[in-house]
């Protein structure tokens, strides 16, 4: 009987130290960032009335089918404002709105909301956000954030807009209902 198994050894081994420089790791990447401990209230609202806290709804104007083909409805101004009374946010701080790109109704094509809406719903139809300092739409599924706005007289609004615009086709009658999350954010 031959033995072989010094030589099966040397193979092992060989392999194990070919496997472990092919498995090793190119770069590493550090994550940083700080928590801040702010005390900065969140309000928003339309039509320059302030809210009643973050949670709000805007109530877009009605609308003709017809007239979204191949455009988009005006626009409805809504804001997000931090900070409020008595100085309740530190003068000079930056603040930013960022909208959760994993909310269900974001449309990860076109960057608008979808209309998720019972029936009978608004058939080709999304609703867009619009960033009114940047005059730009915003694309919720990418995550970026809302032009930086600074903390004075402790407070600071970040206005935004929102649209109705047909996509998929010709846009339907019927029912809209949508919703995104979103964030306050110190960069």
């Amino acid at each position: 009987m031959k033995k072989h198994a010094p030589g099966v050894a040397r193979l092992l081994m060989a392999a194990a130290l070919v496997s472990g420089s092919l498995s090793a790791a190119d770069g590493t990447i550090t994550l940083t960032g700080e928590i801040k401990a702010s005390t900065c209230t969140i309000s928003s609202g339309t039509s320059g009335a302030a809210g009643s806290g973050a949670d709000f709804v805007v109530a877009l104007d009605n609308v003709q089918a017809g007239s979204l083909a191949g455009g988009a409805s005006p626009s409805k101004d809504f804001f997000i404002s931090v900070g409020g009374a008595a100085g309740t946010c530190a003068d000079n701080t930056k603040v930013a709105v960022l909208f959760e790109r994993s909310s269900p109704a974001i449309n990860p094509v076109t960057g608008n909301l979808s209309n998720t809406a019972a029936a009978p719903a608004a058939a080709n139809v999304e609703v867009q956000i619009i960033d009114t300092v940047a005059n730009s739409p915003i694309d919720l599924g990418k995550g970026q954030a809302s032009t930086v706005a600074t903390v004075t007289g402790g407070k600071a609004t970040v206005p935004f807009a929102a649209r109705y615009v047909a996509h998929g086709g010709v846009a339907g009658p019927g029912a809209f209902k949508t919703e995104v999350q979103y964030w306050v954010t110190y960069p």
